[in-house]
């Protein structure tokens, strides 16, 4: 299991620790950026948003894509080493979301937003790499800022201004 916190509950930056307590990587979801960046076994990656198709990647330090996620509504899907994991939102807000694993259509997995005002998020994907679980916290993490940004530009819009 994965735990991902904020290390300054007023920053965007968050610190990655697994079950043990170690601590494989940091990162940071700065305002502007359109992805983030973080190190992780000695490897540079970068997760990039596109922002008008919600569609997020995964790059190595060559460029090359290593995972994608797609959305249809209520579900996403991760592709990684050739190798599609659905998940499925269970909970409002895109708090929580429900790995479904094999033919079955059980739930295998999740990932979710937890800890005082959702500044922290845990993935429990067992049979799914470091580095796609890594990717999967930063994208929810991701689309909880973009939809927070979108909430306060709401009212803004609303009145006019």
């Amino acid at each position: 299991m994965l735990h991902a916190r904020r290390i300054h509950p007023p920053s965007q930056e968050y610190e990655l620790t697994e079950d043990d307590g170690r601590a494989p990587t940091t990162f940071s979801l700065h305002r502007g950026r359109v992805g983030t960046r973080f190190t992780l076994r000695g490897v540079d990656y970068l997760v990039r948003t596109h922002r008008l198709s919600g569609v997020y990647e995964l790059l190595d330090a060559d460029g090359t894509p290593v995972a994608t996620t797609d959305r249809v509504c209520r579900s996403r899907h991760m592709t990684c080493s050739e190798r599609v994991i659905p998940f499925q939102r269970t909970a409002m807000a895109g708090r929580e979301y429900t790995m479904i694993g094999g033919d079955d259509g059980e739930p295998a997995g999740t990932i979710r937003r937890t800890g005082t005002v959702h500044s922290e998020a845990t993935a429990d994907l067992p049979g799914v790499a470091l580095v796609p679980q890594v990717f999967a916290l930063v994208v929810l993490l991701l689309r909880a800022r973009r939809k927070r940004t979108a909430a306060a530009a709401r009212p803004a819009s609303l009145a006019g201004g």
